[in-house]
Parts: structure tokens; C-alpha cells; sequence
């Protein structure tokens, strides 16, 4: 099943079907944005087989400038998005959801930057490395029955780890 009510925290296994979904929606976005985007990658723990994930599809988008958030912005709300406020310098994020519950994130990043390189560098580390998979997969189990309904406090806590695997990954 796809989609999580905001604010909540509840992980579900792998599903083959997340990479499906996310097909589908990467030719979407592309239709309505091949103009505007240079990439569009499956990021986050449901584009890494074996973890446990929050059912939601997250999605990097890689432009060239982010003067382009303006108009991809107004494309996605005609496909159902709607932009989520977030405080980090160098990224929008739009949110699609469906019976109240959040399916697909949109992260909006300068292609090949720094959080752009970050996403890729992650999930990659994590796809090579399965002790850390398995690590980070324990580490979410934790926080989850931690914050149930904190989903900040969750994400938060992660922070060191995922430091950590981006310290080695950017040594491959």
C-alpha cells in the first residue's frame, strides 16, 4: 500500500511495487516537465530493495537553476502536488496525496550540487553495503516505535547516521 498519513511514522518491508509506482510517475513528470528538468531519480529507502520505508514515493528532480521551481511548481499542481514548506537552502519539495495520506515527495534540487549528490551518493552506499542497509534498517525500527507520530523528531535522529554513510560514501 502506498501513502502515510502526515506527521506519522510507520515503515513497511520492501515492496517491488514502489519501483513500479515510481516508474509511472517519473513518465508522468517528465511529459509535464521535460523542459524544465535535467534527472529525475528513485531516492530515499523505498529505491533501496531490502530496507524498510515510510510507503511513500520519494522523487529528486535535478534542474539547472532554481529559478525553475516558479513554473515547475504551477505544472504539478494541474497533476495533483502542492508545495510542502521546507527550510533547507537549495531544495523545494511538492507533496501528492491521495485520501489524505502523502504518496509521492518531490524534491527539487540543483542537478549535480551538493543535496543532489547526497540522494544519490545514500542510496547508492546503502544498495553496495548491506551491513549498512541492515544498520540503517535497525536504526529506523528504533526511531519508529520512538516517534510514532513525530516524524521531524525521526527524522532528525537519522542525521548522524546518514552523515556517516555519506562520509564514506563520497571516499568510493
Amino acid at each position: 500500500m502506498l501513502g502515510l498519513e502526515r506527521g506519522l511514522v510507520k515503515l513497511e518491508p520492501y515492496n517491488d511495487k514502489w519501483s513500479k509506482l515510481f516508474d509511472e510517475e517519473r513518465e508522468l513528470l517528465s511529459s509535464q516537465l521535460k523542459e524544465l528538468i535535467i534527472a529525475i531519480e528513485h531516492v530515499g529507502s523505498t529505491s533501496i530493495e531490502g530496507t524498510f520505508a515510510k510507503p511513500i514515493i520519494d522523487i529528486a528532480i535535478g534542474v539547472s537553476s532554481l529559478d525553475r521551481v516558479i513554473k515547475i511548481g504551477e505544472k504539478v499542481k494541474g497533476i495533483g502536488y502542492f508545495e510542502v514548506p521546507v527550510n533547507i537552502d537549495g531544495k523545494h519539495v511538492f507533496a501528492k496525496s491521495k485520501e489524505n495520506k502523502i504518496t509521492h515527495f518531490l524534491h527539487i534540487i540543483t542537478y549535480n550540487q551538493n543535496l543532489w549528490r547526497d540522494q544519490i551518493y545514500f542510496r547508492d552506499y546503502l544498495r553496495s553495503f548491506p551491513d549498512s542497509k541492515l544498520e540503517y534498517v535497525k536504526l529506523k525500527e528504533e526511531l519508529a516505535k520512538k516517534y510514532p507520530n513525530d516524524v521531524i523528531s525521526y527524522t532528525n535522529e537519522k542525521k548522524k547516521f546518514v552523515d556517516s554513510i555519506l562520509k564514506k560514501a563520497k571516499k568510493l
